[in-house]
């Protein structure tokens, strides 16, 4: 009974951790916009605390029925893996934040914007740069190509 617990034990841990384990502990999140509506800060977290980012992103959108990007301009803040961005994207249509740790292929988040440009949901995708889930988002009715995953 004993040794079993043991396992059962071991096998909740692997599972809470396996994410952090596979991504290499990487991930990033997104907050904001801050008080001016425009600023947004990413925090970015690796497993050493002398790990090195370069940030790349995108806005993806799409605006009366057409899809948009707009790249972003990352600025070092004064605190290891902490970067702001200033939105550049227009109010009108749907919109998510797209970036990775580095740039691509590096593994990717995906931040869904509320109307008001809010961050929400985060979804971290380790072995893509999140373009395809990125335009599943914003067109999850589209019908898609034979193949296409």
């Amino acid at each position: 009974m004993r040794h079993r617990f043991a396992l059962l034990t071991a096998l909740a841990l692997v599972a809470t951790f396996s994410t952090a384990v596979q991504a290499g502990g990487i991930h990033a999140k997104v907050e904001g916009p801050a008080a001016d509506g425009r600023t947004y800060t990413v925090r970015m977290v690796g497993c050493a605390s002398d790990d090195s980012f370069e940030p790349w992103g995108a806005a993806e959108g799409l605006v009366q029925g057409e899809r948009a990007t707009k790249l972003l301009r990352f600025e070092p803040t004064g605190e290891h893996g902490v970067f702001t961005f200033t939105r550049n994207w227009p109010e009108q249509g749907k919109w998510l934040i797209r970036l990775s740790p580095g740039h691509p292929p590096a593994p990717a988040t995906v931040v869904q914007l509320s109307r008001d440009g809010k961050a929400g949901k985060h979804k971290f995708y380790l072995k893509s740069d999140g373009i395809r889930e990125s335009h599943r988002t914003l067109l999850p009715n589209e019908k898609r190509e034979e193949g296409d995953c």
